[in-house]
């Protein structure tokens, strides 16, 4: 008799137990429940997304996994945005630009 993952006991004959539903995970791979609430247009663009970026992934949460690391990449090569500016940026701005007009050539 052999014994599945839970130590259990199986019959040679005995399939079910014994292969584990979904293929094993790649080195350094970790699985985590993942809880998200948005619209149902952001549903249909996210499983879109997942179509065309990871459609060759063997199972639904790795293609998710593959899409969302895809879009974490992508944003941390994006430029950050400037967050609020400062007055003083505003008045600095406005006087290069002011300065600017006044000199064609610069």
């Amino acid at each position: 008799m052999q014994r599945d993952r839970r130590g259990r006991l199986r019959r040679p004959e005995q399939t079910r137990g014994l292969q584990p539903m979904h293929p094993a995970l790649p080195d350094r791979w970790e699985s985590r429940a993942l809880r998200v609430a948005m619209s149902e247009d952001d549903w249909h663009r996210l499983e879109s997304l997942i179509r065309r970026i990871a459609s060759d992934e063997p199972t639904q949460a790795r293609a998710l996994g593959a899409t969302l690391a895809y879009l974490m990449n992508h944003e941390a090569a994006a430029p950050a945005e400037p967050g609020p500016l400062d007055w003083l940026d505003w008045e600095r701005r406005k006087t290069l630009q002011t300065l600017r007009l006044l000199r064609p050539g610069a």
